[in-house]
């Protein structure tokens, strides 16, 4: 079977209502500002999210994202596989005031509009989730600047 389509827009206080799941797959690569992070665009994020009222009125999104992502291992400069996985609890408002006045327990998400592009909210939640270095186990690369020197020591022996 394959993976759920997820809505490119939805309507959260809708979906609040309705108390819908949404679970599915959306491509890593319509991603750009995620992308930009990455060594390589490819892939996909595993997305399951429920909608909900909460007891005091909130409108809000739970959830679960996975991703396995390429990054950069800052040690040796060669590509890594890091696994994304984010817990999210986002409560959605309708002004500013209400969502300074949202419990902790909520990421606030003010709304300008009333829909709301998926994909770039979860792409924010992933973005928060990029490792701020990436290293290979340190028994698995060799520093990049130890490549180097030695690639320069076996020059200078050839001269």
């Amino acid at each position: 079977m394959s993976p759920q389509r997820l809505p490119e827009q939805i309507i959260p206080f809708k979906l609040a209502r309705q108390r819908r799941l949404l679970q599915g797959v959306l491509k890593l690569d319509t991603m750009a500002r995620l992308t930009g992070l990455l060594a390589d665009n490819g892939g996909d994020v595993d997305v399951d999210l429920q909608f909900d009222i909460a007891a005091q009125g909130i409108s809000h999104m739970r959830g679960h994202l996975s991703a396995q992502v390429s990054l950069v291992c800052q040690r040796c400069m060669e590509p890594v596989t890091v696994s994304l996985e984010a817990d999210i609890a986002v409560g959605f408002a309708t002004s500013e005031a209400r969502g300074l006045a949202m419990p902790d327990s909520y990421e606030a998400h003010v709304l300008a509009e009333e829909t709301v592009v998926l994909s770039e909210l979860i792409e924010d939640e992933l973005i928060l989730a990029v490792p701020i270095v990436a290293v290979h186990p340190q028994q698995s690369c060799q520093p990049w600047l130890e490549k180097q020197q030695e690639e320069l020591s076996g020059i200078e022996e050839v001269a």
